[in-house]
Order: C-alpha cells, then sequence, then structure tokens
C-alpha cells in the first residue's frame, strides 16, 4: 500500500469514526418520537379483538368480557368501565392506560382517597 492510499484509508476511518457523534443530535430530537410511536393510542369504544389482547394484561378472556360488555353500550369513562367488566381493577387500568388504552380519549385516574 503506497503513503497515498494509507493517508486516504486513514482519512476514511476517522470519518467514519466520527459519522456516529455527528448524527447523535438528530438521534436525541427523534427520541420523543420513537418513545410515542411504540405507545400509540388505542381507544376502548373502537377496538377489536386483536388490538386488545396486544396490550398487556388483555388475554382472550378478558377480550371477549370487554367486547360483549361494550356491544351493550359503549363506555363511558373509566368508572363506567370497572363497574362493568369483572377481572379489571384499578391496577390492571393503570396499566392499560400507561400502554395507551382510553375510553373517550381520558386516561385512567386513580379515585382520590375518600375522607372519613
Amino acid at each position: 500500500m503506497t503513503a497515498r492510499a494509507a493517508s486516504q484509508t486513514r482519512r476514511r476511518c476517522l470519518y467514519l469514526a466520527r459519522l456516529p457523534l455527528a448524527l447523535l443530535p438528530l438521534g436525541l430530537l427523534l427520541l420523543p418520537l420513537g418513545a410515542q410511536a411504540q405507545s400509540p393510542l388505542l381507544e376502548l369504544n373502537q377496538a377489536d379483538r386483536a388490538e386488545l389482547e396486544s396490550l398487556p394484561g388483555i388475554g382472550p378472556q378478558l377480550a371477549e368480557r370487554l367486547l360483549a360488555e361494550r356491544a351493550r353500550a359503549p363506555f363511558n369513562d373509566w368508572p363506567d368501565l370497572l363497574r362493568r367488566v369483572r377481572g379489571l381493577g384499578p391496577s390492571l387500568s393503570r396499566r392499560l392506560s400507561g400502554a395507551g388504552l382510553r375510553i373517550n380519549g381520558q386516561a385512567y385516574e386513580a379515585p382520590a382517597p375518600q375522607e372519613r
């Protein structure tokens, strides 16, 4: 290898070594978009069986109960869902809401503790 070819190879290697550092700011800017894309919002009153079963904590049986109850009447809000669907409590509701499940566009909010 000639000195000139070695110099060109060295320059290419340095360029390629710096490339990830140059692209890092772009990746940091796109990070919020990627996080949003991983957890798309899913409206319970419009979701199909496959979409429901893709959520953590919803298996075939719970998906069936959700769909059967929704066929009777759409869910008004999270308290309505919790009253009507057996097997769904505050803990699972929090997890599902965190995964993007919404009822009429609303995320789950735990009820305020009652005063005695």
